[in-house]
């Protein structure tokens, strides 16, 4: 039988101890590596690297001279190298392995020929017979604690107490028993079997070795521990935490004992130091995608030591990065998940984490019972809280993406004397860790998804008489109303309230959808209108037309006339910037609605948006104008708000008249009436509005320079709304491709493509064929047109006549180029790519282009 692969390497090989202290030896025959006694989890790969790199100590090795050693016969991209060596470095040390750039790697750490000893599998042995020995389980490597370790050896000074806070599952106990391990004198007192705090001192005493004589315990206590410099850990004593509070006060005169208490929340007592335990850092929090780090690095060695045969290449790590955000880097959830991962694959487990609680139910076996599986940890926390903490619990399930106080006291009462009872509920969630707490002023809070999962089940599980979830529900649901009513477009304050609302707007919507009607409509309209220069601009704009079968159901007809009026309004108005054909007819509808309303100024808007619902000049635009001009001159003292919409709308009119100097001297009076305003947002959108007339008028070198002025305003954030971002960077990339400025546009494609692709607008994509043509990149230039006519159609958005027009005359180019047939394929092709592909093909970077020659 053929032996496993040794990386090339002469299979009589002596054990070798790597570094100093003998912590580490390499058996290159059994092919493993032995940490302290135990066998490293490290995948085939990475054991046959260290072999290579371990055979010629100090020699610089090329990256593809490993390649071929580690992956024979194979083409494998040289992240898989990078990641193995992150994995190596790992568990020996980030100075075992030296990086050249450019050019390879190094083995730098000390190695020596080692004698094998068998391998030491009990207890960890004590240093001296005085000392009390350990009762806790060995360790199965701590990962991504480096920093938490640092820090809790620095805070365990002589006579210090020291708590370690955290949230179940997020590895308390595992930083502890790892703080333990290094220290000599150390006793462990397990609480979690205890029921009663009158049997902590019973606990201390047998892990100290004590027989404790009848009577007080305090002195014995105090008598056996006087002198001792040693440390003494709690764990699991968020149960029992008035006794365990008592104990440390009583120890607390003995200078040279260290107290250490891992628990969901502090002791509250003189003198105690706490070290919140937050969830491992998840991929790309340091800005580092590609290194295995934090919750990265644990999902993957314990999906190894699970599955030796499992390798983490490149194109799995999406879905590694899934799971690890999915389980908000949670330590026991990310084991649990990681032991599923050879019975049902990685993207098996990955589509399962919708059912989570079932899915995450193997713990290890030596594990305390209430880490069996996820659920036990959450059971555990969850009966320690009292009637109130776990109906607030249950109730703050509902919110997505975070809440605020303000939300967290709307779900539970409308009585103001509960107030503060709900407010000091909040605060025994956030001290007991089952609520994180940010760093903004003022704070914002959120439920891990775990935690959030387990909340809704719970909500789901209460028998409250009528109905507690369909109370918090439409609590959740009214105040996400009231907050998006308060929406003013152009104020950054109320911009910014809704925009950190957003992911429970969504959540409220989707309960108003199947169970409110009314409240449904009311909210998607006040929503969208909130979103309309935010990433969520799309999102939002389908909860909205989702409701319009509902809308023209008997159900929908019924509804107050204002509620429907309001609904049809931005139904009409989001429409119209996809430039749809069903824009004109809401808008209609809407503007009967507020007239049989009696709200004329509602009406004026109404008509603004049906002016704006006409795309091309002729007698239908003409009308809505005159009515829109007619309307407008009878209210009475209409705002500067209002004539700032009529000014809006009159301008768009022109611009589908191709009316060049009514369309410049309407941009400016509309930056005049916007900067009257103190709206900057509108005058910045303005702007940008007149750097497309000054590009239509031929005026390239204008264009450019308000351009670059505005786009430097945004990057210096004196911009109010990046929601205008794909705008700018659209206007200034026409103006320089219109001055011939090839290469600074060039340049700018792939900012202008990102932005626009983050908010959901294709409209780069035509003037980037027209710039690869000029470039004489005509089959990238086709293959564009068949992207940007592709993208346009599945977001059911119109080109406008400019785009329209540029796409034609880019096509026709490319067809002298290259041929009509040949185009046509290519245009055909153009269609099939995905974004990330066509960006690249724009930006130059792709490799699938065909010779343009």
């Amino acid at each position: 039988m053929a032996s496993l692969s040794t990386a090339g390497q002469d299979p009589q090989l002596p054990p070798l101890e790597i570094g100093t202290g003998g912590r580490f030896v390499l058996q290159p025959v059994e092919h493993r590596l032995l940490v302290d006694g135990q066998t490293a989890a490290l995948g085939r790969r990475a054991l046959d690297l260290l072999i290579a790199l371990t055979s010629r100590p100090d020699h610089l090795f090329s990256k593809q001279e490993l390649l071929d050693r580690v992956w024979p016969g194979l083409v494998v991209e040289e992240a898989n190298l990078q990641m193995q060596v992150a994995s190596l470095r790992k568990i020996l040390g980030g100075e075992a392995i030296a990086t050249v750039p450019g050019r390879g790697y190094r083995f730098v750490a000390p190695i020596v020929q080692a004698a094998l000893a068998p391998p030491h599998v009990g207890p960890p042995i004590d240093a001296g017979a005085a000392s009390p020995r350990p009762t806790q389980p060995r360790g199965r490597g701590l990962v991504g604690r480096d920093a938490d370790l640092q820090r809790l050896e620095s805070l365990l000074q002589p006579g210090a107490c020291v708590t370690v806070a955290g949230p179940a599952g997020v590895g308390k106990t595992s930083l502890a028993r790892e703080l333990a391990q290094r220290v000599e004198g150390h006793a462990w007192v397990d609480l979690a079997p205890l029921s009663r705090g009158e049997e902590v001192t019973g606990a201390l005493a047998r892990a100290l070795g004590l027989s404790l004589a009848e009577g007080d315990a305090a002195p014995q206590l105090l008598r056996a521990l006087r002198g001792k410099a040693m440390l003494l850990v709690l764990d699991n004593a968020e149960h029992l935490i008035e006794a365990c509070a008592a104990l440390a006060t009583l120890l607390r005169p003995l200078a040279e004992l260290r107290l250490l208490v891992t628990s969901q929340l502090p002791l509250a007592v003189a003198g105690e130091q706490v070290l919140r335990l937050q969830p491992l850092a998840l991929p790309g929090d340091d800005g580092n995608e590609g290194t295995p780090d934090g919750a990265l690095a644990l999902l993957i060695e314990r999906i190894v030591a699970a599955d030796h045969r499992f390798e983490a290449t490149p194109a799995l790590l999406p879905v590694l990065r899934g799971i690890c955000t999915h389980l908000d880097g949670l330590p026991l959830a990310l084991e649990m998940a990681a032991a599923r991962v050879p019975l049902l694959g990685l993207q098996g487990v990955h589509d399962a984490l919708a059912e989570r609680f079932a899915l995450l139910t193997r713990g290890h076996r030596d594990s305390a019972p209430r880490h069996r599986t996820l659920h036990d940890a959450l059971d555990w926390s969850y009966q320690l809280l009292g009637a109130p903490e776990q109906r607030l619990f249950r109730a703050l399930g509902v919110c997505a993406g975070g809440f605020t106080l303000e939300l967290a006291v709307e779900l539970m009462a409308d009585d103001a004397h509960a107030r503060w009872d709900i407010i000091d509920a909040l605060g025994t969630l956030v001290d007991r860790s089952l609520v994180a707490v940010g760093t903004q002023d003022p704070p914002r809070y959120r439920l891990l998804e775990t935690m959030r999962a387990y909340a809704i089940e719970q909500l789901r599980q209460a028998r409250a008489p009528a109905g507690e979830e369909t109370a918090v529900r439409a609590r959740h649901a009214g105040a996400m109303l009231a907050l998006f009513a308060r929406y003013r477009a152009g104020d950054p304050a109320t911009q910014a309230l809704c925009d950190a609302e957003m992911e429970n707007a969504r959540e409220a919507v989707a309960w108003a959808q199947a169970h409110d009607l009314a409240l449904a409509a009311q909210l998607t309209a006040k929503v969208t209108h909130a979103a309309n220069f935010t990433v969520w601009r799309q999102e939002s704009t389908r909860w909205l037309r989702a409701l319009e079968p509902a809308m023209q159901q008997p159900a929908g007809l019924a509804l107050p006339t204002a509620v429907q009026a309001a609904w049809w309004t931005e139904l009409a108005r989001t429409a119209s910037l996809r430039r749809d054909a069903r824009a004109a007819p809401a808008a209609r509808r809407a503007l009967a609605l507020w007239d049989a309303a009696g709200d004329e100024r509602r009406a004026l808007f109404a008509a603004c948006v049906c002016v704006r619902s006409h795309y091309a000049p002729g007698p239908d635009l003409d009308r809505a104008c005159d009515e829109l001009q007619a309307r407008a001159a009878a209210l009475t003292e209409p705002t500067l708000r209002e004539r700032l919409l009529v000014q809006g709308a009159l301008v768009t009119a022109a611009t589908e008249r191709n009316d060049q100097p009514a369309i410049l001297s309407g941009r400016l009076a509309e930056m005049e009436l916007a900067g009257q305003l103190g709206l900057q947002a509108q005058v910045d959108a303005a702007e940008s509005n007149v750097v497309f007339v000054l590009i239509a008028m031929g005026r390239h070198g204008d264009a450019a320079k308000r351009g670059r002025a505005l786009l430097q305003r945004i990057d210096a954030g004196h911009a109010s709304d990046k929601g205008n971002l794909p705008w700018v960077l659209l206007g200034l990339l026409k103006a320089l491709v219109g001055m011939q400025a090839l290469d600074e546009a060039h340049a700018l494609v792939p900012r202008a493509w990102a932005a626009c692709a983050q908010f959901g607008v294709p409209v780069v994509a035509p003037v980037a064929a027209q710039l690869a043509a000029m470039r004489r990149r005509f089959a990238a230039a086709a293959l564009l047109i068949g992207h940007a006519n592709e993208a346009f159609a599945a977001r059911e958005m119109t080109m406008d006549t400019t785009n329209r027009e540029l796409v034609e005359q880019v096509q026709a180019l490319t067809a002298d180029a290259l041929g009509a047939a040949r185009t046509q394929v290519l245009v055909d092709r153009g269609r099939t790519l995905d974004d990330a592909a066509a960006a690249a093909l724009a930006a130059g970077t792709d490799s699938v282009v065909p010779d343009d020659s």
